[in-house]
């Protein structure tokens, strides 16, 4: 069953300390365009990490010149690119996150400019949400938002530009939000959870290895340990850029792991966010300067 309530009377009004964990491997002029677009929020995470799955040196270098300009807390969490491990890598941004609530962007999906505010204004105790997205076409791609800002003036291309999710191309006056208890449209690429729930499920499962179902086994997960799924429309969106289709020959590999968890009730992995929680634990201490608005 879905239920529908309103987001504004029910989010917190102090708002919890806000990590924001970008997800990226060898795309540096997307990411380059989502870090512009995360310096131009309305509202500014605490901190940005950004997960990176061993991308070259042009991607440190777009890092490490965006980093320097910035006043909030950014961490390169870098490792060896040994194929898609997206799981591991988001993992080991988890455990070095300071903040109290995490949101996952994808390194190839621009945040609209209210994105991060929006997060903030729907964060519920007890609920993980997912946002939505609209996908752009490989010609419109190229140039949207070069500098990361999305301009009034795309409106009247926006529409041509669209591959799916057109609904979404503009932020609703008030959002649309539901209870949900299915897994279809669990996507990684816009999502928000507290850090204390992910501690609780470990984390991503690192039996996923290749693309697909990561998301939906870690959702399944936090629903069977009582955390609900909030969805939320109009609000909190991101425009994804283009790319070629990943390799999906561990597809259904992967279902299986799904299954498994399905049939079990899991609520919890075994290879998780375990593995890196004592390794960051042994690190110096790194103190988080809360930010305000931008």
């Amino acid at each position: 069953m879905k239920h529908f309530f309103s987001a504004i009377s029910q989010g917190p009004t102090a708002g919890p300390r806000m990590s924001v964990v970008v997800n990226t491997y060898e795309q540096p002029e997307y990411l380059r365009r989502v870090l512009l677009s995360l310096e131009t929020q309305l509202i500014a995470g605490d901190e940005i990490l950004i997960a990176d799955d061993g991308s070259g040196n042009s991607t440190r270098e777009i890092v490490n010149a965006w980093k320097a300009r910035q006043s909030l807390r950014v961490e390169h969490v870098w490792e060896e690119h040994r194929g898609f491990r997206r799981s591991r890598i988001l993992n080991a941004a988890i455990a070095r996150a300071q903040g109290d609530y995490l949101i996952f962007l994808d390194g190839d999906s621009v945040p609209h400019p209210k994105f991060i505010a929006d997060h903030r204004r729907v964060a519920r105790k007890g609920y993980y949400i997912q946002g939505h997205r609209v996908c752009f076409t490989q010609s419109f791609s190229r140039d949207f938002a070069s500098d990361g800002k999305v301009r009034n003036q795309w409106r009247a291309r926006f529409w041509k530009g669209v591959e799916s999710g057109g609904k979404f191309l503009f932020r609703w006056p008030v959002p649309v939000l539901r209870r949900r208890t299915d897994l279809r449209g669990v996507r990684g690429c816009n999502l928000a959870i507290w850090r204390a729930d992910l501690i609780r499920v470990n984390g991503y499962n690192e039996e996923f290895v290749g693309w697909g179902r990561e998301d939906s086994e870690l959702a399944l997960r936090l629903m069977n340990s009582g955390v609900q799924w909030l969805d939320v429309r109009g609000w909190a969106v991101c425009y994804h850029l283009w790319h070629p289709p990943a390799d999906r020959s561990q597809l259904d590999k992967n279902i299986e792991h799904l299954d498994t968890a399905l049939a079990r009730k899991s609520t919890a992995c075994e290879k998780g966010l375990n593995l890196h929680l004592a390794e960051n634990a042994a690190r110096p201490p790194r103190n988080l300067v809360a930010k305000g608005s931008v």
